[in-house]
């Protein structure tokens, strides 16, 4: 390799799922170029030392909802990625409870142009799944996987928004159905919607029992929505079977640990094309982080034992640091009626320092980090080797870190709309400080560079094919 290269990434520490190597990465139009030893990169227009820094293929989340379009004032696409960008994340998958919602191919396309010309990093959009008839255009946009609502809130609060939300069981299966046909991944939030209700208004709602501590106990109780979701698992895995669909479990940490068990056992027993998705928040939030920042976070590490087991033996695929912002407006009520708010957490810049500290405190390796956070999403949603790699002729996507970099996390410091973090006043140690994406710099040294509009639409493999 003798002619200039565009960049250059030198000295760093190259992390890769099996292994951590020392090399320079080449990059050309986007693109990695090449893997040499150090020292033995080419000529290039830009070069980043990444000497004492940990060098990660571009990290994925893949469960944000950035707002747009319907509700910007608590996020769009430009905050809602540089706040993404900030937390070191090079490609970002957006959900779909908006205004209109993207269940059909005009108001995907829609969100598409809007998405497009804010977006500092690179983004997915599910597909609504609502309507069994639309699927096949969604899929032939490029929608990344169809993402179906099956619950509604007790309550009918957003963003829960219940017309979207799938009770109908024949309508679920009529949906698996024209998913299975266009071989995208189907994502559930699964629910009985009925029995949470139920149970939460029995015990809590009639009894005037609704501020933050009481919201809490039910959600430890199994009421909002432990137990129904994983009635609502069940019905789905067994849908799932009859179709073929291959389904991906959301969620996972917000459910009891009997789901993990439901979602183990049709993976090796019944040999279902079944995935799952793990909360940080699920395994990290504390009871006191939770009691301090009340109805800011609308789930807690109620049983994090049972989260690091299905992290360690397979049964989640994905870690994800959701992000379902809404305003501190809206949130306040909930310290008296958590209840009659929209449910959220903030995620997109807290995820992966979060992650990190926990790879310094030998609870998780950067290996598993990078499986679990850019390798397998992009397998799964269709996009690997393009993303989640390190490949020659794979996007040059690039997350590089200071494992020795502390910080705490305050709202001060985040670049969401939202105007606060559910993780406020948490130490974490290990940060992003350079945001790569096909290329081009989005964080150099903690600060913003990248300008809206730079990152650029990813489509699912249903559309990749055509």
């Amino acid at each position: 390799m003798t002619e200039t290269i565009d960049l250059a990434v030198v000295n760093g520490d190259v992390v890769l799922p099996h292994g951590t190597m020392r090399a320079d990465l080449c990059i050309s139009e986007g693109r990695i170029a090449g893997v040499v030893a150090p020292g033995q990169a080419p000529r290039a227009k830009r070069v980043i030392d990444a000497k004492g820094l940990k060098v990660l293929p571009g990290l994925i989340h893949v469960h944000c909802h950035f707002r747009e379009p319907g509700h910007t004032y608590k996020e769009d696409f430009e905050t809602g990625t540089r706040a993404a960008a900030a937390g070191g994340i090079t490609t970002c998958f957006d959900m779909t409870n908006n205004d209109p919602h993207p269940t059909t191919l005009d108001a995907f396309e829609r969100k598409r142009e809007l998405a497009s010309s804010k977006a500092l990093v690179d983004f997915a959009l599910y597909g609504g799944g609502l309507y069994p008839a639309t699927v096949a255009a969604l899929a032939a946009a490029g929608a990344i996987g169809i993402k179906i609502f099956n619950t509604r809130h007790v309550k009918e609060v957003y963003p829960y928004i219940s017309e979207l939300g799938v009770v109908d069981h024949g309508i679920l299966h009529e949906l698996f159905e024209a998913v299975a046909d266009t071989g995208l991944v189907c994502s559930v939030h699964h629910d009985d919607s009925e029995w949470c209700k139920r149970m939460t208004f029995r015990d809590y709602i009639d009894r005037g029992r609704t501020d933050s501590a009481a919201y809490r106990e039910c959600y430890a109780k199994g009421y909002m929505y432990g137990h129904g979701m994983v009635a609502g698992l069940a019905a789905s895995l067994y849908y799932a079977r009859l179709t073929g669909v291959r389904l991906h479990v959301l969620h996972l940490g917000v459910m009891p640990p009997a789901a993990n068990e439901m979602v183990a056992h049709a993976k090796r027993s019944l040999g279902q094309d079944v995935t799952a998705e793990l909360e940080v928040a699920s395994l990290l939030m504390s009871a006191a982080q939770a009691e301090k920042v009340g109805p800011f976070a609308y789930l807690w590490a109620y049983a994090p034992e049972a989260g690091w087991a299905a992290l360690a033996d397979g049964t989640a695929d994905m870690l994800v640091g959701e992000h379902a912002p809404h305003t501190v407006a809206e949130v306040e009520p909930g310290w008296q009626d958590n209840f009659s708010i929209p449910l959220g957490i903030t995620g997109a810049q807290e995820f992966i320092p979060l992650l990190l500290t926990e790879v310094n405190r030998g609870r998780l390796t950067l290996q598993t980090l990078v499986r679990m956070c850019s390798e397998q999403p992009a397998k799964r949603f269709g996009l690997y080797p393009r993303k989640g790699s390190l490949e020659i002729g794979a996007d040059a996507d690039l997350t590089i870190v200071d494992m020795q970099k502390s910080a705490t996390l305050t709202r001060s410091d985040m670049h969401s709309r939202t105007g606060h973090t559910s993780w406020e006043g948490v130490g974490v140690e290990g940060m992003p400080v350079h945001t790569i994406v096909r290329g081009e710099p989005v964080m150099l040294d903690r600060a913003i560079v990248g300008k809206p509009g730079q990152g650029r639409f990813v489509p699912g493999l249903a559309a990749a094919a055509r």
